[in-house]
């Protein structure tokens, strides 16, 4: 005789892992681009985007422009490939939204066709100009470029090519790796967060460790998961300096206050000091006058 409640279980437990990983999957996709659209929201609330490292878009676009063109060749978990189109469609607006309020450089530097644009591949290819372009059009050119490119490359090669894709997977990982650094550095030359969303900040590091913990369980290729511990120590730096050089971290408030205190004391006093010396030295000649 059947065991009714043996059924029951066994239904409830695959749905409950069913359930959990859907929910995985669903934040696997999405949790890593979130933040970036509360960096968008940043720049229209402080119109500005100074103290933003705009390369840090480069290093996204190009990591994961090559974790789509090494899934082609070596097939890993379909969120991991959803998560990277994701990451790319939000960096495109994260750009759009970019150059709606940069304080550098205007929009266009002249007033070019459209059509123009387009055909006109000189500066868009210029080595001394990637990514340094005045024209936000160029920056969707190159990725058009970078991403048909690759694909030929890899029809070229062959997709039966294990090695050419384990390289790219290697290419992948080490550009995803390093994408915070320009934002790190940025951080250390300014001594300011103010145009960096907080909350950016955080879905990264969020979004890094339940990463991490993903590729280790679904065993994502080796590639992956050394990138994710990588980027979970970078987000700890980052993290450090928001909260060392916000304005109201604790060391804006009472190190930098007071430093700044204590000059303007020092000030007051050599200036009192001075007034004494010249109000003696007055009156001292004023005897001698008389």
């Amino acid at each position: 005789m059947k065991n009714p409640h043996g059924n029951f279980q066994t239904s409830f437990s695959y749905s409950y892992n069913y359930f959990l990983k859907l929910s995985s999957d669903f934040l696997i996709i999405f949790i890593p681009s979130i933040g970036y659209f509360f960096q968008a929201m940043k720049f229209k609330q402080t119109k500005s985007t100074k103290g933003f490292a705009k390369f840090l878009c480069f290093l996204l676009l190009i990591a994961n422009i090559l974790r789509c063109i090494f899934w082609l060749g070596k097939r890993f978990n379909l969120p991991l490939l959803f998560q990277a189109i994701v990451v790319i469609l939000s960096q495109i607006y994260l750009i759009h939204i970019y150059f709606q309020y940069q304080d550098e450089l205007p929009f266009r530097t002249d007033n070019k066709p459209l059509c123009e644009y387009l055909l006109s591949w000189k500066e868009t290819l210029n080595p001394s100009h990637i990514w340094n372009w005045n024209d936000e059009i160029e920056y969707y050119k190159f990725t058009f470029f970078f991403t048909v490119a690759m694909l030929i490359l890899c029809i070229f090669i062959g997709f039966n090519n294990i090695k050419f894709f384990d390289f790219i997977g290697i290419l992948s990982v080490a550009f995803e790796t390093f994408i915070e650094l320009p934002q790190i550095r940025e951080n250390c030359i300014t001594k300011n967060t103010q145009n960096l969303s907080g909350t950016m900040v955080l879905m990264w590091f969020i979004g890094d460790l339940f990463k991490t913990w993903y590729n280790f369980v679904y065993k994502s290729p080796m590639q992956m998961i050394i990138g994710g511990i990588v980027m979970n120590c970078e987000d700890i730096v980052l993290s450090s300096q928001v909260l060392i050089y916000s304005e109201n971290s604790f060391v804006e408030k009472y190190i930098c206050r007071r430093k700044h205190k204590y000059v303007t004391l020092e000030e007051d006093k050599h200036s009192n000091t001075s007034n004494k010396i010249d109000f003696a030295g007055d009156n001292n000649s004023s005897e001698n006058n008389a």
